[in-house]
């Protein structure tokens, strides 16, 4: 049968008309279901079934959020709720209601997704007419997004919880999909196998094995029964208008299954050539997907392994006695006769217990009696075993390696390190880098793009291609839905995030956002505190104490080899010191820094900061970062002012909450580590990337047929099927490679050679204390010794930057002023502040460093 025009015309017209219907029905405006108020909070319920329902929510500003989740289904796609602006990811049961708390937010769009970054919903914060632009101002920093208020940091006991309970919900879809998959294989074999010889033409078989009907008795059950996990998400997704790999599956399999029952029922009325059904494509299409699914459930595993040996390191019980036996000595102690055996999430602040050599020590607390060596290498990083003696500190679940010693608890469950770690990494993971942004809006319009592509690609060969029309038309049509991969999209990031931020945990670098492991590879000028930091921070003996001297406190482990490998590498590296000239350069001298600030204020870091960036920002909007090291509460300003703050785990609490990452053994070669990771983050991202998108560009075309006027071959729905099953499956295997990543810590191909003599420092002493209102005679540079007019020291002219750094003055029109809660400055209360409301109170900040990070965790600043 030659070309007919009168049916080109009508399958290009139909072909128009779905194509429209397909636009509207995905891209029409949708109308938000607003929150119900009462009693000064605000809530919605969300049913969670293939996509969330309802998908838009409006809010109101200003007003605490409660958002009932009622999900209505098991397996991992919709087991978590991220929302990556506030850093908040919930762990959803199947088949059981979640209350998820959100602060007040400011007006603007908030997007929330699975843990799989494929359903996705939205909370729409409507203006209510008052002005709240001073609440949302622009962050330079943060890729043009609007800085929001953030979620509270997880509670470490849930952080904990919900780990077990993703890992539990993964333990049972496994064992779901691998009784799927054999049921699956079991019914779809003998029809794969006897269409298979048929086509060949060289075997006969009896007509009762061709039989289509049977064929229809053994693949029903495949397409409804083992297809029903495919099928309950991906239908209600499509009806959702949150379309994923389900619903494209769903709708290619659905179409084979009704066009082989069409056979069945009315095959002689079809055109010749066009009645083969095609039972074994849905049962093996569907098997495989089911395979696909299987084998990503157990590599996805792997990506948060770093994460679940940190929680199996916990002991389950531990010994202790009571002050009684302590006071007796260490024989008495030491008796088991005279310790009591308790479960490890029993224990309360001020137990005693008893430590072994070759134990795991059960609880954080201080040693109180006898001595230990400790391999802390599983919260450091660092293999050095550790000794402590009465009135050292200890980690829960470091191992003892030597000796005994009677412990006193100090911290238990959530408030343990081990917990806030677990926390600190969930969070982390929870949130969105700013690479991601771009696959995000393509994965938006992906399937809608796909279903119109395989819309073309049927109209296409039912109109001009050769005999069977109607089979190939069909054949390419939903190859084209079942190869397209959505899911390979959405994983890119996210797996690599999972994968490198528990790799960081085991090494000792805990980073606290993506967009902070993104940005550290970016690090050109590094600022490092000196006492505490670079030094031991050993106070001089007899030193007055409120007014401590540090000219005898020695150089740390590691930091001479730091910092020699970071000029290696082209990092500019400056020290912030409040000592006298002398003993600064002296120090800075000694491990290679290049440029000292001696004689700093505490309260005058952060000031320099905003000059620094000042500066980098006049001399070149580039990408190049400031990062700031350091330790101790005078640091967290300055930390929070830079571009990426790294604290030191031994210092205070505060530091590492004002921080993007913190090095937990205190050792600078940290900071080498946290770059190298981020350079094999961003290298696996981009690997994603490529394979997902290399994956669709070239599987669709194909897919539609693009190669048959060239090689006479099309691929087989059974074929895309494979593909698309394993294309997720690649990615998490790539992912996975991360785990076994080397971070060294050394940024150069060879050692940094710390023998290497270096330039003396060109030093500036910050003479002044009228912070609050600097010119250019406020400070003078002072460059001692500095010999090598060649070195990449006088790059930088401080004194060009008196004038361009910029400091919140209390100097409002109408006096009034408030104190900054993360830095302590004052700032104009005034319509040009920048402010965060929280629990109802506004508060003022100096910049939008402070203000974001404030918005982290506002109770730990507020206790201050």
């Amino acid at each position: 049968m030659g070309f007919d025009l009168f049916t080109a015309v009508i399958a290009v017209v139909l072909a128009a008309i779905l194509t429209w219907l397909t636009l509207r029905f995905f891209f029409a405006r949708r109308e938000g279901t607003a929150a119900k108020q009462e009693q000064g909070m605000q809530s919605a319920d969300i049913i969670v079934k293939g996509g969330y329902e309802p998908s838009l929510i409006t809010m109101k500003p200003g007003v605490p959020i409660t958002l009932h989740f009622d999900r209505q289904e098991t397996g991992e796609c919709t087991s978590h709720v991220v929302f990556s602006d506030l850093g908040l990811d919930a762990m959803l049961p199947g088949n059981a209601h979640t209350d998820v708390q959100l602060p007040a937010l400011a007006p603007g769009d908030y997007p929330f997704a699975c843990g799989m970054n494929m359903v996705r919903g939205m909370l729409r914060v409507e203006d209510d007419g008052e002005d709240h632009s001073k609440d949302h101002r622009e962050d330079h920093a943060d890729t043009h997004r609007r800085a929001q208020p953030a979620a509270p940091m997880p509670n470490a006991k849930d952080a904990l919880d919900n780990e077990r309970k993703a890992a539990d919900e993964r333990r049972k879809e496994i064992r779901q999909l691998t009784r799927l998959v054999i049921i699956g294989t079991i019914l779809s074999l003998p029809v794969f196998i006897v269409s298979m010889l048929h086509m060949g033409g060289h075997v006969s078989m009896p007509a009762w094995l061709t039989n289509p009907w049977l064929q229809a008795v053994l693949i029903t059950p495949v397409m409804f029964y083992c297809g029903a996990p495919i099928h309950k998400v991906g239908w209600p997704a499509l009806i959702h208008r949150s379309p994923d790999m389900n619903s494209l599956v769903s709708l290619g399999s659905a179409a084979a299954y009704l066009y082989s029952l069409v056979v069945c029922v009315a095959g002689p009325a079809l055109p010749a050539g066009s009645r083969e059904p095609y039972f074994e494509s849905v049962g093996v299409v569907i098997t495989l997907v089911l395979v696909g699914r299987l084998l990503e459930s157990k590599a996805r595993e792997g990506t948060g392994e770093a994460v679940h040996s940190l929680i199996k390191l916990r002991p389950r019980n531990a010994q202790t006695i009571s002050s009684a036996v302590l006071d007796q000595g260490e024989r008495a102690w030491h008796d088991p006769a005279n310790q009591s055996t308790v479960d490890i999430d029993k224990l309360k602040v001020g137990d005693l217990v008893v430590v072994k050599a070759g134990e795991r020590i059960p609880a954080d607390g201080v040693v109180v009696a006898g001595t230990l060596d400790i391999d802390e290498s599983m919260i450091t990083g660092e293999s050095a075993s550790v000794h402590s003696s009465a009135g050292g500190t200890v980690t829960g679940a470091t191992i003892a390696l030597n000796g005994n010693a009677v412990i006193r608890v100090s911290q238990v469950g959530g408030d343990s390190v081990l917990a806030q770690i677990i926390a600190m990494v969930a969070r982390a993971q929870a949130t969105k880098a700013p690479v991601q942004q771009l696959a995000d809006r393509i994965a938006r319009v992906f399937v809608p793009a796909v279903i119109i592509i395989a819309i073309w690609t049927f109209a296409i060969w039912a109109s001009f291609g050769p005999q069977p029309r109607l089979a190939h038309a069909l054949v390419t049509a939903v190859s084209v839905l079942i190869i397209a991969c959505p899911c390979a999209l959405g994983l890119a990031t996210p797996l690599s995030v999972t994968a490198a931020t528990g790799l960081g945990a085991t090494n000792g670098v805990l980073v606290t956002s993506a967009k902070a492991l993104e940005q550290a590879r970016n690090i050109r000028t590094v600022v490092f505190d000196k006492t505490g930091t670079i030094t031991r921070g050993t106070v001089d003996a007899g030193a007055d104490p409120d007014h401590p001297s540090y000219t005898s406190d020695t150089v740390k482990p590691g930091s001479q080899q730091a910092i020699a490998a970071l000029r290696k590498a082209g990092v500019r590296t400056i020290m912030l010191s409040g000592d006298k000239a002398e003993v600064a350069g002296q120090i800075a001298k000694q491990v290679g820094i290049d440029t000292v600030i001696a004689q700093v204020r505490p309260d005058g870091k952060a000031y320099w900061i905003e000059r620094l960036q000042a500066q980098r920002d006049a001399d070149k909007r580039n990408d190049e970062l400031i990062a700031m090291v350091g330790d101790g509460i005078n640091d967290a300003p300055a930390l929070a002012q830079a571009d990426l703050g790294i604290a030191i785990g031994t210092g205070t609490d505060v530091a590492m909450q004002s921080a993007d990452v913190t090095l937990m053994s205190g050792d600078l070669r940290g900071v080498l580590k946290l770059i190298n990771l981020s350079n094999a983050t961003m290298r696996n991202i981009r690997e994603n990337y490529a394979w997902a998108f290399g994956y669709n560009v070239i599987g669709i075309p194909i897919a539609a047929g693009v190669l048959y006027p060239f090689t006479g071959w099309l691929l087989s729905p059974m074929i895309a099927g494979l593909a698309m099953a394993l294309s997720s499956v690649c990615l998490v295997l790539n992912a996975n490679r991360l785990r076994h990543a080397h971070i060294g810590d050394d940024l150069t191909a060879g050692p940094a050679d710390a023998d290497t003599p270096t330039a003396a420092p060109t030093i500036i002493v910050d003479e002044h204390t009228a912070l609050n209102q600097p010119s250019d005679a406020d400070y003078h540079a002072n460059t001692v010794n500095n010999t090598d007019t060649n070195s990449k020291e006088h790059t930088m002219d401080m004194s060009h930057m008196h004038h361009m750094g910029q400091m919140a003055e209390a100097t409002p029109g109408d006096g009034n002023t408030a104190t900054d809660p993360v830095c302590g400055m004052s700032v104009a209360m005034n319509d040009e502040a920048i402010t965060r409301t929280y629990n109802g109170t506004t508060y003022y900040f100096c910049g939008e460093h402070c203000a974001a990070n404030f918005s982290k965790a506002p109770e730990l600043f507020l206790e201050q």
